[in-house]
């Protein structure tokens, strides 16, 4: 009777003690986004299940809870080689905390000088895609640089737009394959 017992109380748990396939992990920092000196919230939530089509958000928001600044997309997405459950949980924590971490490592007046799409690219595997005199402009002003993965292979630049009161791409970044380096793309 013991074991019967036993047995039931173990069936019970099952659910609670088997391996969870769903994702929920939030990890948030203040940064200076608006300006070096502001309080600002970064905010990064994987939440799905199973964790392989958790959805990831990316998000800032400024002192009064106000968003400055958001990205979704599927977590899967962002990462740089293809993983299942069960090695996927572990990585998610990693990455949240990653994007807390290297999130803001430069700022505006760390740019290159501006220099042709091609020169540009080839110097830094980023394109700039705001205006000549805009991307000068902002050289000139210590404003903080958000970097994110964006792709597996792929990544973006965002500066807070005090006219627009919001964040804004300012440069795409990747590693593109040419065709001319690359045969089997040539048909």
């Amino acid at each position: 009777m013991r074991y019967v017992w036993g047995l039931g109380v173990l069936l019970a748990l099952a659910p609670w003690v088997s391996a969870d396939t769903g994702c929920k992990v939030e990890r948030s920092a203040q940064v200076g986004f608006q300006s070096p000196g502001s309080k600002d919230r970064l905010t990064v939530t994987v939440a799905g299940e199973p964790c392989s089509e958790a959805q990831l958000t990316i998000k800032i928001d400024d002192a009064k809870g106000r968003e400055l600044y958001l990205y979704e997309g599927l977590l899967l997405d962002h990462l740089p080689f293809v993983v299942y459950e069960p090695d996927l949980q572990p990585l998610v924590t990693y990455f949240a905390e990653k994007v807390i971490r290297d999130g803001f490592i430069r700022t505006t007046r760390d740019l290159p000088a501006w220099e042709p799409v091609e020169s540009y690219y080839e110097k830094t595997n980023d394109i700039i895609i705001i205006p000549q005199a805009a991307y000068r402009a902002l050289r000139e002003t210590p404003r903080p640089i958000f970097w994110h993965a964006a792709g597996d292979a792929t990544w973006v630049h965002v500066v807070f737009n005090p006219d627009q009161r919001y964040g804004q791409i300012i440069m795409r970044g990747g590693v593109f394959q040419s065709a001319v380096n690359n045969p089997e793309s040539a048909d």
